[in-house]
């Protein structure tokens, strides 16, 4: 009698560690075993993965979904991009109660997501949310996340709210996520460009210099330092922000950096050309950034990658200044990554797992559940076609925005089949796992103060 589920015939796989020709034995929910050459008649199914890799699912930290992509609709599109796990941002606007909205959001992933999924918290209003912060913690959610921007929109927390958030998250053994940029020099600067009649669109890269996302990378860690909480800056987007990183690892300080794939690909010509479309925060910028936060996630300065997937109707023909932020980035995000990066010789095909499977889970504390392939971990994997050539298009993408950056992109790599806790999710681009299965996942940041 077979006493496995599943066998993975073949192929090769990756973890952060290196690659290695190896059979994954798969029974219930777990990957049981890893060796040379499993019997197949040991398992009720057998894959076929030669010429395949095999990797683990993809761990994207950074999600919003409550745009074009609900709860139900990000997951699906993160399923063909081969993400198996995500942690979404729960935002607490003004006057929301802060564990309500945490709640509201657990219940509603649990009902319709295909995809285990944690929690991070938003707070748009500190001083009437601190308080809940405590408890949150409680509710398995131990990471918060304000911003330093948007001043206008009223999003901006100031540095003495912010203080108070680091001082009680650390008290908790939590972290902190901010987005780093001087919201109140940009506004300005946005003001000043206005009225001198300039175009938005042509000056939105002026009005959100590099040197003021820079400058508040700087000061969030500082004032982490001085509280003694941990930080994790999201969406790096400059050669800039490099500099205050590797100034905090070398001090050895708890800072963490994230970047993403448009900020690795794209630039702002694809703002001149995309117009609104193009329309994110941080900006794009240049192709001397790209590089050199390509050289930062190979040197270990940036630890992750996601995607800030952030869905928004528009169109490129709007206009510039009042449109949106935010563009779908989920299922094109692995593909990017391992064209740009591993066929183009920036990273190694271990170094790409380390930043979108393996830190990712270590940092929020669900390795080795998650994040890597290894006897006892979630039944978390992504068949891989290294050769399968195909062309981005948005047509063929399954978010509900109807547009992509990287329309018309020639790209070499390809998932094949997405597979979470032993269940096959999508396979050949055929949607067949179905919601209500979904774990919500407790995060756990209290190693980051070992």
């Amino acid at each position: 009698m077979p006493d496995l589920d599943l066998i993975i015939k073949g192929g090769l796989v990756v973890t952060g560690a290196g690659i290695s020709r190896l059979d994954v034995g798969v029974r219930g929910e777990q990957v049981t075993e890893l060796a040379p050459d499993l019997d197949p008649a040991r398992a009720a199914r057998v894959i076929d993965a030669a010429g395949k890799l095999v990797l683990p699912g993809v761990v994207d930290v950074h999600t919003h979904p409550v745009y074009l992509d609900d709860m139900g609709g990000i997951s699906v599109t993160a399923a063909h991009g081969g993400v198996t796990t995500m942690i979404h941002y729960a935002y607490a606007r003004p006057g929301m109660g802060l564990l309500d909205t945490l709640q509201r959001f657990r219940d509603d992933g649990l009902e319709h997501s295909l995809l285990d999924f944690a929690l991070h918290a938003g707070l748009f209003d500190v001083e009437h949310q601190l308080g809940e912060v405590p408890a949150a913690f409680k509710m398995g959610v131990t990471s918060f996340k304000v911003f330093m921007t948007y001043a206008k929109l009223k999003w901006m927390t100031d540095d003495y709210w912010m203080t108070a958030l680091m001082d009680v998250v650390a008290g908790e053994r939590g972290l902190v996520a901010v987005h780093a940029e001087n919201g109140l020099a940009t506004d300005y600067l946005e003001d000043k460009f206005l009225r001198e009649g300039r175009s938005a669109l042509e000056m939105f890269t002026a009005m959100r210099p590099d040197l003021l996302e820079a400058e508040a990378v700087n000061r969030a860690m500082s004032l982490a330092r001085v509280m003694g909480c941990a930080l994790y800056i999201p969406h790096n987007s400059a050669a800039a922000c490099l500099e205050p990183l590797r100034r905090a690892q070398a001090n050895g300080w708890r800072v963490y950096g994230e970047t993403c794939p448009q900020y690795l690909t794209l630039t702002e010509e694809t703002t001149a050309r995309l117009g609104a479309l193009a329309k994110i925060g941080p900006p794009l910028r240049t192709r001397a950034d790209n590089e050199a936060l390509w050289q930062g996630l190979a040197d270990g300065t940036l630890v992750t990658v996601a995607s800030d997937h952030a869905p928004k109707a528009k169109k490129a023909t709007d206009d510039f200044f009042e449109a949106p932020y935010g563009s779908p980035q989920v299922e094109t995000m692995l593909t990017v990554m391992y064209h740009a990066g591993v066929n183009g010789g920036k990273i190694s095909l271990p170094r790409l797992v380390q930043v979108m499977c393996e830190a990712p889970a270590r940092l929020f504390g669900l390795y080795p559940r998650k994040g890597t392939l290894a006897p006892g971990s979630d039944a978390d994997l992504v068949l891989w076609d290294p050769t399968r050539r195909h062309t981005i298009r948005a047509a063929t993408q399954h978010s509900g925005a109807d547009y992509t950056l990287y329309e018309g992109m020639e790209v070499t790599g390809a998932p094949v089949l997405t597979m979470q806790r032993g269940t096959i999710i999508v396979e050949e681009g055929r949607l067949v796992g179905k919601p209500g299965h979904a774990r919500f996942l407790a995060t756990d940041t209290g190693h980051l103060y070992v």
